[in-house]
């Protein structure tokens, strides 16, 4: 896990983990293990959620993108977040300093940066 934010009160949290190293069900039965109950909350189809922040790296290889973000309203609080891209071409043209707004599309349990537009300064 990287980050978790939790609300007692709403009885939710919204995770940031790397899937190079768990998996949602982990996530889930270790949770469950200590006497919590947990579910996986799929984002809907047609849910697409607005960002905007400073590019701080590109892996083209990878096909990411890292954002220094404000809050992503519904998903995150401000913070440094790699995206993956729906596409390759989504990261042209894309430099570390840019300054950026997002549409960020729902895939499977997480979510992929879909369109990008270079704010002017």
């Amino acid at each position: 896990m990287v980050q978790a934010e939790v609300s007692l009160e709403k009885k939710a949290a919204m995770v940031q983990y790397d899937p190079d190293r768990v998996t949602p069900a982990q996530m889930i039965a270790a949770i469950n293990a200590i006497g919590f109950r947990a579910h996986l909350q799929e984002p809907s189809d047609g849910q697409r959620l607005q960002g905007q922040g400073t590019v701080v790296g590109l892996d083209l290889q990878k096909g990411t993108v890292t954002v220094d973000h404000g809050e992503i309203k519904g998903l995150m609080p401000p913070m440094v977040t790699e995206f993956s891209v729906a596409a390759p071409e989504v990261l042209q043209g894309l430099k570390p300093g840019d300054t950026i707004s997002f549409t960020l599309k729902p895939r499977g349990v997480t979510f992929t940066l879909g369109e990008v537009t270079v704010v002017q300064p």
